[in-house]
């Protein structure tokens, strides 16, 4: 199960190169290594903020563990906000964020898409909403 399944959002894109995601790595919710369990929510800003790039500079800070713990084969509900400088994720309707980082580029709109990095994974009842 270890490195199976990267599942997220990506928005504010560009083209398929440069584009913001929130992504979650199921085959991290249960492992007994506590530095993985850390590595379960990410937000990456491509092509100049990717995951490793982020991990090296910036140790934990765009990545985090999901609050409620998670079972990887279980459906869970994300609640995902991007503001101009923010990006918060809840997860199963938890009132405690389980990601708060800053935004890393200055874009305000783009394309918006299912983001699963090739692996298989299944998403469904995604709802969009602009707030003003």
């Amino acid at each position: 199960m270890f490195q199976q399944s990267f599942l997220g959002i990506a928005f504010h894109g560009i083209d398929s190169v440069t584009y913001d995601a929130i992504y979650f790595r199921p085959f991290n919710f249960q492992s007994p290594d506590s530095l993985r369990r850390k590595h379960m929510v990410q937000y990456i800003s491509q092509p100049d903020f990717p995951w490793d790039r982020l991990r090296k500079e910036h140790p934990l800070v765009y990545e985090n563990t999901v609050n409620p713990p998670l079972v990887a084969k279980d459906r869970f509900h994300a609640h995902i906000i991007v503001t101009n400088e923010t990006i918060t994720v809840y997860v199963n309707h938890s009132a405690t964020p389980s990601l708060t980082v800053r935004k890393l580029n200055n874009r305000t709109d783009g394309m918006i898409g299912l983001w699963d990095d090739g692996l298989p994974g299944d998403f469904s009842n995604l709802v969009i909403t602009n707030n003003p």
